[in-house]
């Protein structure tokens, strides 16, 4: 497990004292990396890796499989992989310091470059910068710092905190910690550092023997965690007057795809059945047309499917799924190697080769999603009450017709959808694997002369890390921004971060939470939308639990809300159910979005006129605006403004 440094103490370090506090810090290795290598200084974290402007993923990559060792056990393996503009990897926080930082941008520079010089090749140099952090450390925690945040240079910060990391990871953790309130555990390292200054450098200065050499055109840009996705989570469809606009202008959506983001749908369900006439028909398609699965993108991408051995076992995984179009084992294993071999010879990634080993078939059992989440999302912007009925009517399984009384139409029932799953109980760190499904449904789009999926609906949170860098600037975000730039409408949810749990020098306490926007609802172009009692917006407002904007960077988030409080929709199974959360909220917009597209093609390819349409069209409920954005949802009142 290692000694866990409290983020207290990082932030101290990286950033200075809170009453003259460094506002960002210097180095490629973001905020966020840094606590979390602090929480578990022995673990091997999922990183994602930004390469530098002047290098594409895939050569960054080679670099990094060929620096990077790693280790032949699962547990020690680096699965280095690569997308359009990212790269993937396991890494230990010695891993980073050792062969990534020589690779950055930030290590090329001149200034960065001379300072680690002295520092590398002086330790009593080092030593007397840790010794002097500590003393104000002390000071600090007693209340009479006098540490000015100029003191607190670049590389005496970076110098500091990456020794004591390091030499963390090999100390027994202190089991009466977390007991402590965080000054507490602050004070306990610190206390723990006096008398160990030099063995705390050398775990620094061990690492470089030669100082590496400056790169001319470096491989690195910034190192970011592999985030995890969470969900966001009969009378909502009327509440946004979706049926009146059906009706008066004869919507028709049956032309219209829409992909859902989440943790899969239940094609089997009842209510995607088609509605389309067909009386000679002996079974009704399910209007799931596809489903992908994208939590085993790693598996298919990854740099360690060079090695025979390892591509082997990765081949056996990935056929193990009911996949579609199943490849033979030695079309698999030609594939992973072609797909491994991409990045050395600085191809882009080969969709084609991806597509044979995600492309699961929707209609088989044993592809039943495992949690209700996906199958609610995509029944709020689909379920069709009629199609339930044929399927009902011709039972060819001899399934017993449940009681159709409580269901209800969604927003477009007669919509066609593309599941894309990225969630999943084993997957902790999904943030790649939803890069991955953008970067898919662009490949899909343009393969054709025309846009094949409309619209995706991304009803998952990942909470952002202000101090990392700019709002709407993460890997996901700039994903999204590329997809909308293409044509696509990307509607996401605000999150369920609005009402939280603050921990101060006083204590605990609840209270709402401003700035609680989560990506990929940050992004700019994406149509972030919060969270509204499900019939009675005007007298409930806004949802306790909605996240409240604006975003890092003063934006108005979310742009509008919807219903999100006990909807019912369709769960796993053929049955039906009530969930919460701004999850809920987003597919009604998605289906706003998709109706809009249906009747007046030109709006096809214009996501950007489609957000300012639903915004300028939504009902004021005399909320604060980074409460509800534009306002509610009107579905009608968008209709008319056209």
């Amino acid at each position: 497990m290692g000694l866990k440094i409290p983020r207290l103490l990082v932030e101290f370090i990286l950033l200075g004292p809170e009453d003259d506090r460094r506002q960002l810090q210097d180095s490629p290795i973001l905020g966020d990396v840094w606590v979390e290598f602090a929480r578990q200084p022995q673990r091997r974290l999922e990183l994602l890796i930004t390469p530098n402007k002047e290098q594409d993923a895939a050569k960054a990559a080679t670099e990094l499989h060929r620096s990077v060792p790693g280790g032949r056990e699962p547990e020690n393996r680096t699965d280095i992989a690569y997308l359009q503009g990212i790269v993937a990897a396991r890494l230990t926080f010695e891993e980073v310091i050792r062969y990534v930082l020589p690779l950055t941008s930030w290590w090329s520079e001149s200034r960065i470059a001379e300072a680690m010089k002295d520092y590398l090749t002086n330790t009593t140099m080092l030593i007397g910068e840790l010794v002097a952090t500590r003393k104000e450390a002390v000071n600090w925690l007693g209340d009479h710092s006098e540490t000015s945040v100029q003191d607190f240079e670049t590389r005496r910060r970076f110098s500091v905190l990456a020794a004591l990391l390091l030499w963390a990871a090999d100390q027994p953790d202190d089991p009466e910690n977390d007991r402590r309130s965080p000054k507490e555990q602050a004070r306990a390292i610190v206390d723990r550092i006096e008398g160990n200054e030099q063995a705390i450098v050398q775990t620094l200065t061990r690492l470089f023997p030669e100082l590496p050499p400056r790169l001319p055109v470096p491989f690195v840009w910034t190192v970011s965690l592999n985030r995890r996705a969470t969900p966001a989570l009969s009378r909502s469809v009327p509440a946004v007057k979706a049926d009146a606009a059906r009706t008066l202008f004869t919507v028709n959506c049956s032309e219209i795809v829409w992909a859902v983001i989440d943790s899969g749908v239940d094609a089997t369900h009842y209510a995607f059945g088609s509605t389309a006439a067909d009386k000679s028909a002996t079974s009704v398609q399910s209007r799931v047309k596809r489903s992908f699965d994208f939590t085993s993108i790693r598996d298919i991408v990854t740099l360690d499917n060079l090695d025979a051995e390892r591509r082997v076992e990765r081949a056996e995984r990935l056929l193990s799924k009911k996949l579609k179009n199943a490849p033979t084992k030695e079309e698999a294993d030609k594939h992973l190697l072609d797909l491994a071999n991409g990045a050395s010879e600085g191809r882009s990634t080969s969709w084609q080769l991806v597509e044979r080993f995600v492309e699961i078939d929707p209609n088989d059992a044993e592809n039943r999603p495992r949690t209700n989440h996906g199958t609610h999302v995509a029944g709020i912007l689909g379920a069709s009450v009629d199609g339930a009925r044929k399927a009902n009517a011709i039972k060819p399984d001899g399934r017993v017709t449940p009681d159709l009384s409580p269901w209800a139409d969604g927003m477009c029932p007669d919509i066609n959808i593309y599941d894309f799953r990225v969630l999943a109980p084993t997957l902790k760190d999904t943030e790649f694997a939803i890069i991955a499904a953008l970067q898919f449904i662009r490949h899909i789009n343009d393969r054709y002369s025309y846009i094949t999926i409309h619209g995706a609906n991304l009803s998952l949170s990942i909470p952002h890390d202000v101090k990392n860098f700019a709002c709407g600037r993460t890997p996901v975000c700039n994903e999204c921004e590329r997809l909308v730039n293409s044509g696509v409408v990307v509607v996401a949810a605000a999150g369920n971060r609005g009402y939280q749990n603050f921990e101060t020098s006083e204590g605990k306490y609840e209270g709402y939470a401003a700035f609680s926007v989560t990506d990929p609802g940050n992004a700019d172009g994406v149509i972030t939308v919060g969270a509204t009692h499900r019939f009675w917006p005007h007298t409930y407002g806004v949802s306790f639990f909605s996240s409240r904007g604006p975003t890092g960077d003063g934006r108005l988030k979310p742009d509008l809300v919807a219903p999100g409080e006990r909807i019912r929709a369709p769960l796993v199974g053929n049955t039906w159910g009530d969930l919460d959360g701004t999850s809920m909220a987003a597919p009604h917009v998605s289906g706003a979005a998709a109706m809009l597209m249906a009747r007046y093609s030109e709006l096809v390819g214009q996501p950007r006129r489609i957000k300012d349409i639903l915004c300028e069209s939504a009902t004021d409920l005399g909320r604060e605006k980074s409460f509800q954005g534009s306002g509610m949802l009107d579905v009608l009142r968008a209709f008319q403004s056209i």
